[in-house]
């Protein structure tokens, strides 16, 4: 929690037209106390505070900023439940966020959590998508033309290209998916992102830099994982040279199995790699491929809220599954059984074989 006591006196000394040093004589402490106050280095003794407060004619709840406080921890608030909401009810969580910015209007946080549950309706609810073009558009709007903190900024753009995306799949939207290329051009390149530039920047032996390298590798290897599981996606009749690569890879450097952020691509990504085989007509293959995924499904849910790697590039590191993106599901393993039942490209003799129905039975 923040303290605003001195922020709230020079505001107050501003207003009034006082020098830090004609307060401090009114307050009879040294020019150099206010100075402190003001850079936020040091308090006034609690004992002055009524004095401070009664000097300026305001409370001393003002003094101490206690509204603001309380404003802090009601956004704070909002948030938390944003994050909890966000994984189970979109629509909850658009219309919580949607009181939060309708009474923090200024607060870019909130309004970025809001422009995500805007777009965040699936491919097969186009209406709803619709609906929400007009205030998506507006809080898209003002975050670019008004937060001055980029991160926040370029979250909002990466949103804003997702949505464009899925516009672009309706064909009564008059959106073509070119409509994203002037934001991407705007967005910042590979090398300027956080986690790579972090590796540069520590003294080789430094616990900061093993840290920044770890987190790097773990977000580089992610990063990895989504452009196969993207390019696999669209190209299922194809070899399956690249993902077997992949998964080969993620293996080898993370041989103890702790996935981390890249747990969902290496359950997806095997249940791809089942259905190319399955296409290229070895079964055989497709089965291993199927089991693995269903089996690391199992596992996944399995898994405590936290762990913490193991193997020895990303050692140390922390991964928390209540904030890991996994494939818009909220349980992965029922989610990867719909799709070994329903939604994988498969053939009914293929379903129909012992093997099969014995991989089904791993996910309960």
């Amino acid at each position: 929690m923040s303290l605003y006591i001195g922020e709230n006196i020079k505001k107050l000394r501003k207003e009034r037209d006082l020098t830090q040093e004609m307060l401090a004589k009114f307050l009879n402490v040294s020019y150099q106390s206010v100075s402190k106050w003001e850079r936020g280095e040091s308090y006034p003794d609690i004992t002055l505070v009524p004095a401070i407060a009664s000097f300026f004619g305001v409370t001393t709840d003002t003094i101490l900023g206690i509204k603001t406080i309380e404003q802090e921890n009601k956004i704070k608030n909002y948030l938390d439940s944003f994050k909890e909401l966000s994984l189970k009810d979109n629509e909850e969580a658009r219309a919580l966020m949607k009181q939060a910015t309708t009474e923090f209007p200024g607060n870019y946080k909130l309004l970025s959590c809001y422009l995500s549950t805007l777009v965040s309706y699936g491919y097969n609810e186009p209406e709803k998508l619709l609906e929400s073009r007009e205030e998506a558009e507006r809080v898209y709007e003002i975050i670019q033309n008004y937060c001055t903190d980029d991160s926040i900024r370029v979250r909002a753009k990466s949103t804003m290209c997702s949505y464009l995306e899925s516009l672009s799949r309706i064909e009564s939207s008059g959106v073509d998916i070119s409509a994203v290329d002037a934001i991407l051009a705007e967005m910042p390149l590979m090398n300027d992102a956080r986690e790579i530039k972090a590796m540069m920047l520590y003294p080789h032996d430094s616990e900061k830099r093993y840290m920044a390298c770890a987190s790097g590798f773990s977000a580089l290897v992610q990063l990895l994982g989504e452009m196969i599981n993207r390019k696999a996606s669209c190209i299922l009749e194809r070899d399956v040279n690249a993902i077997e690569a992949y998964l080969d890879f993620v293996n080898a450097v993370m041989p103890d199995g702790d996935y981390g952020r890249s747990w969902y691509l290496m359950i997806f990504n095997y249940g791809y790699l089942g259905v190319i085989r399955h296409n290229n007509g070895d079964d055989k293959g497709a089965l291993e491929a199927f089991r693995k995924e269903a089996e690391l499904a199992v596992e996944y849910e399995a898994m405590p809220e936290v762990t913490t790697h193991t193997s020895y590039l990303v050692e140390g590191l922390e991964f928390n599954k209540a904030t890991a993106f996994k494939g818009g599901s909220d349980n992965i393993a029922h989610s990867i059984r719909d799709a070994l039942l329903e939604g994988y490209p498969l053939s009914d003799e293929f379903r129909a074989t012992d093997e099969f129905k014995a991989i089904i039975d791993i996910i309960k």
